[in-house]
C-alpha cells in the first residue's frame, strides 16, 4: 500500500525557517537572495531544506571583503544575521 503524500518535514516556508532561526522572515530572504542560505525560489517565496541550511550555516566561513575592513567599524546587518542564525543553529 503507497503512504498518503504528504508535506516533508525538512522543507521549510520563509516563516517557518525564520521562527526555527529566530530571525525575522525578511532577513531569511535576504540571506536566500545573497546566496547566504540555499533556498528554492517557488513563485514569489523560497523553500529550504532544514538539514541544507543547518549544514551551510555550521560551516566555517571567512568574511569577505576589502583588505582595508576596519574592525572597529559594526558589521552591516547581512553579517550579523548570518552570525546569529549560525549561533542558533550550533545551539540546536
Amino acid at each position: 500500500m503507497t503512504e498518503p503524500l504528504g508535506r516533508d518535514p525538512d522543507v521549510l516556508t520563509t516563516r517557518e525557517l525564520a521562527a526555527k532561526l529566530g530571525l525575522s522572515a525578511q532577513t531569511v530572504r535576504r540571506m536566500a537572495n545573497a546566496g547566504q542560505i540555499p533556498a528554492l525560489r517557488t513563485g514569489k517565496d523560497y523553500r529550504y531544506s532544514w538539514n541544507a541550511v543547518l549544514d551551510v550555516l555550521r560551516q566555517p566561513h571567512p568574511i569577505t571583503g576589502s583588505s582595508d575592513h576596519d574592525e572597529s567599524r559594526p558589521p552591516g546587518a547581512g553579517l550579523l544575521a548570518t552570525q546569529q542564525a549560525k549561533e542558533r543553529a550550533r545551539e540546536l
